[in-house]
């Protein structure tokens, strides 16, 4: 089937190409204003209902912002606006506007979640006036908050209070692309009946975790006395609902518009988990005149995750100066010496149920992948790179498979988990990473792109590489000079608005491929602009109402493919191509 798709997509190029598919030089956005009405009153006026069941919604707040030029990802940036206008008793509203160009609403009103026009996840559509078209009637919908609550109980069926509750939000499947990571949404924290409640959600799918620790453990932490009873030696492990210590085995919970969803724990101890650690010689510092040794800091790397998270252990020292920490339970962990003005000792390490791991800090990782990063292909993106603080130009290591974070050579801290080192502060940076595949992704320079990876010592393929503990040299070729690719959809000959947007590489199905497929929302007069693409061989799709589409199924792109449009964009090119949109 994969075979079946890469042909299809190529016959089709190639015959377009044949054909002579022009390209037209219609601008989408904004038109120049007439020198005829230099007065012109712009505006937005409408009426806002409910997704459920059409009814108007009163009293709606709506704020409008104008876009800026400049894309984050596949994100418009929109600066912030604090002027807002209120919908009437019947819903109806009229915005007015001191100049002509693309406009972002944004609506929110008691008991609905707040939300742009024509919201789907990560894209809108803007409101585009011009000096022809100054005012322009919309219909806004927005949907009823929904919510989850529940309860959080101990083995005794007692309510476990300020237990940590978080929300992550499963995006839908991607055209023609893996599943996306999911995402922390939110917290609660439960109250002396153990409850809690996630409130103000939008219609979606939601995974639930809860992490808590045993009174009685806590009691002993406070006292001291974790380690001389092994009774109260025990822990919550991190557990997604309904019962599940895996994530890729929890429940979804699927939300629709004004849903209240129940999800109750019943969290079961397991042993404490003991880790070991031994500091480095030297490594205590001098304050008031005192030699104080470092103090290790032990945060859970959870997945999901935007950051190490502090976690409750209890840390005893001995007579040697090593460290027992307890209180753990089955994960991976960041370890790092809280000594200030010393030489940073960081690192991970990974403990398992029923096990005690010692982690000597003063040796060489033994589990730990060390990533030396080289870039070739652009001087001033390699000089920049290799600069004191990274310069403008950043290498990610983007955990795909077990979605445990991220490892970054932007500063010292390795993104949020693992560390960098600047070997040499004008060329190479050294990446400490757990072994496993990661995705290479290139940050803080939009121009700069990838275009291949080699690798010593480990196994790379197209955007990824796959790395084992020990050392690892990894280089990145790059070039400069991204495309912009503009124009407008039409359905029947008219604008269509909020239609899916889908820019695929012709190689999308290769394990080799570097590109990789872009998105974009067509505004109300049918434009749509994708800034930074690689250049390269793509095929341009647009369907309306695309976003309803379940694209879980991968061989659904087919027939789309099949009747887009191909085009190639070359190196720093601004390309306009209109295209006829097609029905789901």
């Amino acid at each position: 089937m994969i075979r079946r798709l890469v042909c299809a997509a190529l016959l089709v190029f190639a015959a377009a190409l044949c054909g002579g598919v022009g390209h037209t030089q219609t601008r989408p956005q904004t038109k120049p204003e007439a020198k005829h009405n230099p007065v012109a009153q712009y505006g937005i006026t409408g009426i806002v209902v409910s997704s459920v069941d059409g009814s108007l919604v009163p009293h709606c707040r709506l704020t409008p912002s104008p876009e800026m030029s400049g894309n984050f990802g596949n994100r418009r940036r929109v600066p912030p606006s604090t002027e807002s206008f209120e919908a009437d008793d019947h819903g109806r509203f009229s915005i007015t506007l001191p100049t002509a160009g693309a406009w972002h609403l944004r609506a929110s009103a008691r008991g609905y979640v707040s939300q742009a026009y024509e919201e789907h996840g990560a894209f809108a559509s803007a409101v585009v006036l011009t000096a022809d078209s100054p005012t322009l009637d919309i219909q806004f919908t927005i949907s009823p908050e929904a919510s989850i609550k529940g309860f959080v109980l101990d083995e005794a069926g007692d309510a476990v209070r300020d237990a940590q509750v978080a929300l992550h939000f499963v995006p839908p499947p991607s055209p023609g692309g893996p599943q996306a990571a999911a995402s922390t949404r939110a917290f609660a924290q439960t109250d002396d009946r153990g409850a809690y409640e996630l409130a103000n959600l939008s219609p979606g799918s939601y995974r639930v975790a809860v992490q808590a620790h045993p009174w009685y453990a806590q009691a002993a932490q406070q006292g001291g006395a974790s380690a001389a009873d092994p009774s109260l030696d025990f822990a919550y492990p991190l557990t997604w609902f309904p019962g599940s210590d895996d994530a890729a085995t929890s429940e979804t919970v699927v939300l629709h518009a004004g849903d209240t969803r129940q999800a109750d724990f019943h969290l079961i101890p397991i042993p404490s988990i003991h880790l070991k650690i031994v500091p480095p010689f030297g490594v205590a510092a001098t304050v008031d005149g005192r030699q104080r040794l470092a103090f290790p800091m032990v945060e859970e790397i959870a997945p999901g995750s935007e950051g190490p998270r502090p976690i409750s252990i209890t840390t005893q020292q001995d007579s040697q100066g090593q460290f027992d920490v307890s209180g753990l339970t089955p994960g991976l962990y960041q370890v790092r010496l809280a000594t200030p003005g010393q030489e940073r000792h960081a690192t991970m390490v990974e403990v398992t149920a029923n096990s005690v791991r010692t982690l000597d800090l003063g040796a060489p990782p033994t589990n730990i992948a060390r990533i030396t990063i080289h870039i070739d292909g652009s001087s001033d993106a390699a000089e920049e790179f290799g600069g004191r603080r990274g310069g403008g130009l950043s290498v990610s290591l983007v955990d795909t498979d077990t979605q445990r974070g991220t490892f970054s050579s932007m500063n010292g801290e390795g993104g949020f988990a693992g560390r960098t080192e600047s070997r040499n502060p004008t060329a190479d940076r050294i990446i400490e990473a757990p072994p496993g595949r990661y995705e290479v992704v290139l940050q803080g320079r939009p121009t700069i792109y990838l275009t291949g990876l080699s690798a010593k010592g480990a196994q790379a393929s197209g955007r990824y590489v796959t790395v084992s503990a020990g050392e690892t040299t990894l280089t990145v070729h790059v070039a400069s000079g991204r495309a912009n690719l503009s124009g407008i959809a039409t359905l029947e000959g008219r604008a269509v608005v909020g239609a899916m947007v889908l820019l695929v590489p012709i190689t999308i199905e290769e394990p080799d491929s570097i590109g990789f497929l872009r998105q974009d929302q067509t505004n109300t007069d049918g434009s749509f602009d994708i800034d930074n693409v690689i250049p390269g061989r793509y095929i341009l799709v647009a369907i309306d109402h695309g976003w309803q589409i379940n694209w879980g199924d991968r061989s659904t792109l087919r027939r789309y493919l099949t009747h887009g449009v191909p085009i190639e964009l070359r190196p720093s090119v601004a390309m306009k191509q209109n295209i006829n949109a097609q029905t789901p």
